[in-house]
C-alpha cells in the first residue's frame, strides 16, 4: 500500500506543478529594426545583388525599381520583426514582419538589433 501511495502522490504532484515553457530561441525572440533606411527583399539573391552594388547610383535605381513593384520594402525604425532564418556567415537574415498581413523578407543583419 505504501508503494501505491507514493505513486499516487507523485502523480498528483506532477499534475499540479506547471512544467516550464521551453525557452525561446534567439532566432524566435522579438527584434527591432534599428536603422532609418532599413530595407529588405522577398528573395535572398536580390538582397545580395543590391549589396554588391554598394554606394553606386545603380544601387539607388535598382532599389527604387524593386520598391516600386513590391519585391522589396522599407522597414520603419523600431518596427518589431522576428528572425526566422539566418544565412550563416553571409550577414543577411530572413525576418517575419507582423501586422495585418505578415510577410517575410531578407535583410542585412546590421538593420536588426
Amino acid at each position: 500500500m505504501k508503494k501505491l501511495g507514493a505513486v499516487f502522490l507523485t502523480t498528483a504532484m506532477l499534475g499540479t506543478i506547471p512544467l516550464a515553457a521551453p525557452p525561446v530561441s534567439a532566432a524566435e525572440a522579438p527584434h527591432k529594426v534599428t536603422r532609418a533606411a532599413a530595407w529588405g527583399c522577398r528573395e535572398k539573391h536580390e538582397v545580395f545583388d543590391l549589396l554588391f552594388l554598394g554606394l553606386s547610383t545603380a544601387f539607388d535605381d535598382r532599389l527604387a525599381a524593386a520598391l516600386a513593384n513590391g519585391r522589396c520594402v522599407y522597414f520603419k525604425p523600431g518596427e518589431d520583426v522576428t528572425i526566422i532564418e539566418d544565412s550563416g556567415s553571409h550577414g543577411v537574415v530572413k525576418v517575419r514582419r507582423g501586422g495585418a498581413e505578415p510577410a517575410t523578407y531578407w535583410t542585412p543583419l546590421r538593420n536588426i538589433d
